[in-house]
């Protein structure tokens, strides 16, 4: 018996609708999701739209171009000024390209059978739903990466590089994120040849993040508390878009800042009243956003210096450099076509009651301003 043609076709274009629909505006359901790392990049306009392609590029810029500049005196006809011999010929190599990857994630969008010839607007609006949960499943799952370099929000820790050629790529193994925190950081501290985005620290230094140390573990002087703070903050600045933005720890990190903060009598009353409640956790301090993640947890992991003390990540993030690319439908039409690309029709599974379309997204995170502006502060363990 032949499949109802009409009603298989109007599934596949409700289907269709509702998941281009959920992938052509990204942004907006990551702010609704509630991922802290995701939701930032979007509120900072830091999702792009890329072209596909088998990695991300951004030029990195460091180190002399190995030739000096000659000072002369003008309206000198004659030999003898100061620096005319000193013109060379020597042009170092000094553009450099950080690489990251682009992986391929791929599911099925099953819908039930039940669904094929009911009401239009009922088997829309289930759909809907149904794409919806999908796409912040997603973001769940690219949060979970990049936060701990695992498939869940509180899986162990894992250094996870960015390009296929780096140490860590992949862990190592086969944890298939493309970046997390902990390789953010952590990569080139221990071993100096590991690279990250195809760069080694020990080939350029300015590649490397920030590392400070707490002045005390338990963090009981709150004004030396504070200090440290601002002290990485300002040392990690390098000026135009090269400086951190936010920093990102756990909650109980997060709690000891507000401790801090309401020990300060002059502080203004509203943002005391408001500090760490409401949708918008954010804490302005210096020129940075202090916020907190429930998914950072402290582990020996971010004992970066050792690897033996259980100790907060204290994360200063530049979210001038880092970005969320996302490869744009190759069969979408038209300039609003989403980053989740439609495989196939409306497919029944065989001996199966549910029918399927095959998707597929595509996706690297990267940092085109940099990584030196970048910090952690090891060592508290309150």
């Amino acid at each position: 018996m032949a499949l109802p043609v009409t009603d298989t076709r109007t599934l596949n274009t409700i289907v269709t609708s509702a998941i281009d629909t959920i992938s052509g505006n990204p942004a907006n359901l990551v702010n609704e999701g509630g991922e802290k790392v995701l939701g930032k990049l979007a509120r900072k306009g830091r999702i792009f739209r890329v072209n596909d392609a088998e990695r991300v590029e951004h030029p990195v810029m460091h180190g002399t171009d190995g030739e000096s500049w000659s000072t002369i005196v003008g309206d000198n006809y004659g030999a003898g000024t100061p620096d005319d011999a000193n013109l060379g010929t020597t042009q170092n190599e000094v553009l450099s390209k950080a690489l990251f990857s682009i992986l391929t994630r791929t599911k099925n969008f099953n819908v039930p059978q039940q669904i094929i010839g009911r009401p239009t607007a009922m088997a829309k609006s289930d759909v809907a739903y149904l794409a919806q949960r999908m796409a912040m499943e997603t973001y769940e799952l690219e949060e979970a990466y990049l936060l701990r370099g695992a498939s869940t929000l509180s899986g162990t820790y894992d250094e996870l590089a960015p390009f296929s050629a780096d140490t860590d790529w992949l862990g190592g193994g086969a944890v298939y994120g493309q970046m997390s925190l902990l390789g953010l950081y952590g990569i080139g501290k221990d071993t100096n040849t590991d690279e990250f985005a195809n760069i080694g620290v020990d080939d350029d230094a300015e590649w490397d993040t920030q590392l400070y140390s707490a002045s005390t573990a338990a963090a009981t002087d709150l004004d030396e508390f504070m200090q440290d703070i601002q002290e990485a903050i300002v040392r990690a600045d390098y000026g135009g878009l090269e400086r951190p933005t936010d920093i990102l720890s756990t909650i109980d990190w997060y709690m000891k800042v507000l401790e801090a903060l309401r020990n300060k009598g002059a502080i203004n009353d509203t943002l005391i009243r408001d500090m760490g409640t409401g949708p918008n956790t954010e804490i302005p301090f210096g020129s940075v956003m202090i916020d907190y993640s429930r998914h950072l947890t402290t582990d020996a992991l971010w004992d970066l210096g050792a690897g033996t003390t259980a100790c907060h990540p204290v994360l200063g993030l530049n979210l001038n450099s880092l970005r969320w690319n996302l490869v744009g439908q190759t069969t979408g039409v038209g300039p609003d076509a989403g980053w989740i690309n439609q495989k196939s029709d409306m497919l029944p599974h065989p001996e199966k009651h549910n029918f399927f379309k095959r998707l597929e997204y595509r996706y690297a995170f990267s940092l085109d301003n940099g990584r030196r502006s970048f910090f952690h502060i090891e060592g508290w363990t309150f």
